[in-house]
């Protein structure tokens, strides 16, 4: 198989995020729940990779969200807001099932040497030379391979390359420091890469270690 390059460009989800409303804080909740339930779903789609875990998931955050929603002083975007609910969710949903990968917070949080290495992202599938089934095949690969990265990790990859969020805006719903973020997303990126490079070789991609578990 020939080898495969192209350019290096951020990947994003076909079913990117919706513009985000001026008039998010007049909404009401059911309202609310219309404009961003199917944001709130992909976003645990890629978390999770399971259509119906991903669909409990969505029902739990917005119940919670409910419940919370009269609390709300508007201190940050709605979608924000409702993305912390989420990845909070998703976390507990892992730790019970067994599934979140162990990380020590210190070291992946290290800052790194400069931000030349974030502008180096993943490849645009729409610029790929290959047929349409490689490009395809890459997609569910990297997704594949996404899915599979300790929670702490993919969740940055997650809110930053597919789903176009800024690094101020993920630090917001991790809860940590905008160097932070930069430093998960460089090794998070770094593990994809080193995943990936032997099918950008046009070489098999074997299948991705198991989650740990507890």
């Amino acid at each position: 198989m020939a080898s495969r390059s192209w350019s290096v460009q951020p990947m994003r989800d076909a079913s990117r995020d919706i513009p985000v409303a001026d008039d998010d804080q007049n909404l009401t909740f059911d309202e609310l729940v219309e404009r961003y339930q199917r944001r709130v779903f992909n976003l645990l789609l890629r978390m999770v990779d399971d259509y119906e875990e991903a669909s409990d998931l969505t029902q739990d955050v917005f119940v919670q969200a409910y419940k919370a929603y009269g609390r709300f002083r508007g201190d940050s975007a709605v979608y924000t807001w409702l993305y912390r609910i989420a990845i909070n969710r998703c976390r507990n949903r892992m730790k019970q099932m067994g599934r979140e990968s162990r990380l020590v917070a210190g070291s992946i949080d290290d800052p790194i040497d400069g931000d030349e290495a974030l502008t180096r992202e993943f490849p645009d599938l729409s610029m790929a030379p290959e047929p349409h089934l490689d490009r395809l095949e890459l997609r569910q690969v990297l997704h594949r391979e996404i899915a599979a990265l300790p929670h702490d990790f993919k969740t940055v990859v997650v809110l930053r390359d597919l789903r176009g969020l800024s690094y101020r805006e993920i630090a917001e719903v991790v809860g940590i420091t905008v160097e932070a973020v930069k430093s998960r997303l460089f090794r998070a990126r770094t593990q994809l890469r080193e995943r990936l490079t032997p099918y950008l070789r046009g070489e098999e991609v074997p299948p991705p270690p198991p989650s740990p578990r507890r």
